[in-house]
């Protein structure tokens, strides 16, 4: 919503302030469509086109003087002053283009040979995402959405460049944050100067079935100088839901700090028409027994346990079930709700509500509808994983859940679809929900309100967009390809993953869950569901379908913080995905990127493709040089291209990473094609420290460029195996 009433404000400003005097209404339009779409960037530069006719970044200058983002020095930040300023200025414009209609009312700094001085000095304070550059689409429109008061992904999608050190909304607004003197006081720091800052607890939007009562999350506020003011907060909106007809709704959190600061941040509630509905386990107020909380035709609750070899138990609180309990809790909203308790042993164990005696249901009537339920963290772990069983060995298979808040419920909504694309047959159901802690060891979380919404429109036809396993799936690249051994003098396997199991091992591999753009303006958004194993392969599938304002969904699987090494050899069996903006990598990233970022972490790329060039690799690796980035070989390099037609799409190929404390070497099928020495050089330290695994497909971004007409999605990379080798002691 906040998107919908800048691009508002944007419109009647660029009118009255004759932003663009030559443009004709289409370019207007592409224009304002630029500030909240990535896909729109091409429309601005065809926009500018005529009146710049460049495009070239603004290299990063030293700071010359005190920067604020007062542009005007009239000591207000607005958008359509100070913001127009600088990114006028990022496009190339001078003299009285730069400042016409842009200049504030009582404004020190108005001529514009003074104003472009200014910003020229101070080019390096507006390099905002970090990459050493500054450019007009990535940092200039970083401080244009901020000023208008964009939040979250519609601050920084489309807008952050590549290898930027500050690619999440947090880190991009604390940045932003430093350059806010409200006050005209000149200090950068001043914790008055700077707006607190609101957070959503759950989701930016809620679905609410007509009927239902409405259960807000709330948000916290946390402000520099004055502390948390979550106690502070008005929330406004919440009278219109109480019997409220279908239509969007919103409810908003505003909070003012002692400055004088205001803050708001708007959640929206989507009111659905009332359909058909099936409790799996609802609140009642007065249960006294766990079973009481369960609906029919679901009578059991269950638990697996690989305590126990991984078979039933029941809630015994003993040997029969080591590492799962259950029990009635009270929940001072919602009364008796369902608590479950993960022992300390680190063995996996899951909760599941089953069909009793008569068996499976038929439950295809809630194709295309969604499977709901509320979680609230006690204590331990915040990730969630969850599936749905039909009769053995059918599953929906592991869905990751995105991190809940501690002490807040949390409302999760599934898309049924999403589970039978991955296996799930609806007619022969037999558990209504499974569900588990990530990490599965000392975690306390409560359950409550488990429900199956049919759509609106119906369950329509079937949606597999795969094949259940056992079924017609057809392995797309079924040429065999290169092997590689399964030992090698003078090493030992020390980790490896064959894939031959039915599900992702969660002890290996973590799914990442995300739409950022990968840091690389990238188009997808990161599902746990695009990754699935299938005939003794794992499968990554790039889709094309609308999730979470994305118009593609892929997936991103890390062994960090679960497998990290330093020096060996890397085998990796795969058939790489094609197609213009396809673009598949397998890679690592430092173990300490969590602290020290990127790319001070390094980064070793074992290889990526361009889709629309299916027939050459590219081996890299990313380093911080004397403070600056760094990378080998250089763009344009030339990287392992196939002779004779062939591609890495239609067969496998094993790719090679050897790894010493002397040089990096990389191999296509065991011969060798590009090697990097490391040694005696205090920038390359990075690469003599532990490393972890990451395998995906992005779409679109940077350097691949967008999918296009003759991209056939879905695309899928096929990984046999990968194999990590180390010297083997003595």
């Amino acid at each position: 919503m906040q998107t919908t009433r800048a691009g508002r404000a944007i419109a009647r400003a660029v009118i009255d302030h004759a932003l663009y005097q030559d443009l004709d209404s289409v370019a207007l339009e592409g224009f304002l469509l630029l500030l909240g779409r990535v896909s729109m960037k091409q429309i601005l530069r065809l926009i500018l086109c005529g009146a710049l006719c460049w495009m070239n970044p603004v290299a990063a200058n030293e700071t010359t003087s005190v920067f604020t983002l007062d542009v005007d020095d009239n000591g207000e930040l607005e958008p359509l002053t100070d913001g127009l300023l600088i990114l006028r200025h990022l496009f190339g414009f001078s003299g009285s283009a730069l400042t016409e209609g842009a200049v504030g009312e009582n404004s020190k700094r108005i001529d514009a040979g003074a104003i472009d001085a200014h910003l020229t000095a101070n080019r390096s304070a507006m390099d905002i995402d970090g990459d050493g550059e500054v450019r007009p689409l990535t940092d200039g429109l970083l401080i244009l959405r901020h000023l208008f008061g964009f939040a979250g992904n519609a601050l920084i999608d489309g807008a952050v460049g590549s290898f930027a050190e500050r690619g999440t909304s947090s880190t991009v607004v604390a940045q932003l944050q430093t350059l806010m003197d409200t006050d005209g006081d000149g200090i950068l720091d001043s914790d008055e100067d700077q707006p607190p800052v609101i957070s959503l607890i759950g989701a930016a939007s809620i679905t609410l079935v007509e009927g239902d009562d409405y259960f807000d999350p709330g948000a916290t506020a946390l402000d520099q100088e004055d502390g948390p003011l979550s106690n502070q907060i008005t929330v406004t909106g919440l009278g219109a839901l109480k019997g409220a007809e279908p239509g969007q709704y919103i409810v908003r959190y505003e909070v003012i700090d002692s400055a004088g600061n205001a803050v708001f941040q708007d959640r929206a509630v989507v009111v659905t028409a009332e359909v058909e509905m099936l409790t799996v386990l609802g609140s009642v107020s007065d249960a006294t027994s766990p079973l009481s909380l369960v609906g029919a035709p679901f009578e059991v609750i269950g638990a697996f346990d690989a305590g126990i070899d991984y078979n039933s138990c029941e809630n015994d609180g003993g040997e029969g079930c080591p590492n799962m309990s259950w029990q009635i809790a009270r929940d001072p909203d919602r009364g008796s709700v369902l608590q479950v308790s993960h022992s300390g042993a680190g063995k996996l164990a899951g909760l599941y509500l089953k069909t009793g005696p008569a068996g499976p249901v038929d439950l295809s009537a809630y194709g295309r509808g969604t499977l709901e339920f509320d979680v609230k963290i006690i204590s331990g772990d915040p990730s969630m994983i969850m599936k749905v069983d039909c009769v053995y060995d059918c599953t929906s298979g592991d869905y990751a859940l995105a991190d809940a808040s501690t002490g807040v419920w949390v409302t999760y909504v599934v898309e049924i679809d999403d589970l039978v694309a991955q296996g799930l047959e609806l007619r022969n159901i037999d558990t209504g929900i499974v569900i588990w802690a990530a990490e599965f060891t000392s975690t306390v979380f409560q359950l409550d309100n488990v429900r199956w919404r049919a759509n609106i429109d119906g369950p329509g036809e079937p949606v597999n967009q795969l094949a259940p396993p056992g079924t017609n799936w057809v392995n797309p690249n079924p040429i065999a390809g290169f092997q590689a051994p399964a030992s090698y003098p003078g090493y030992a396997l020390a980790f490896s993953d064959e894939f031959e199991a039915s599900t992702l091992d969660t002890q290996h591999w973590k799914p990442e869950v995300n739409g950022n753009g990968g840091g690389n303006n990238e188009l997808q958004y990161y599902r746990a569901e695009n990754a699935y194993l299938r005939e003794g392969l794992l499968v990554i599938e790039a889709r094309e379908e609308s999730f979470a304002g994305r118009d593609y969904t892929s997936a991103r699987l890390t062994t960090q913080d679960k497998f990290e090494f330093t020096y060996g050899r890397v085998d990796i069996r795969a058939a790489l995905p094609t197609g213009q903006g396809i673009w598949p990598a397998l890679w690592m990233l430092g173990a300490n990127f969590p602290e020290v970022g990127w790319p001070q972490s390094g980064e070793i790329d074992i290889v990526e493709l361009l889709g629309q060039e299916d027939d050459r690799v590219y081996g890299t690796v990313h380093w911080q040089n004397e403070g600056n980035k760094a990378q080998y070989p250089n763009t344009g390099s030339g990287g392992k291209k196939l002779n004779g037609g062939e591609n890495y799409h239609g067969q496998y190929h094993v790719f090679s990473l050897v790894w010493q404390e002397t040089q990096l070497e990389w191999l296509v099928d065991g011969v060798s094609y590009l090697k990097f020495d490391i040694t005696d050089n205090a920038n390359l330290a990075a690469f003599r420290k532990s490393f972890f695994l990451i395998f995906n497909v992005a779409v679109g971004g940077n350097w691949p460029g967008s999918p296009d007409q003759s991209t056939r999605l879905p695309q899928r990379m096929l990984v046999d195996y990968v194999r990590v080798y180390q010297a083997a002691s003595d």
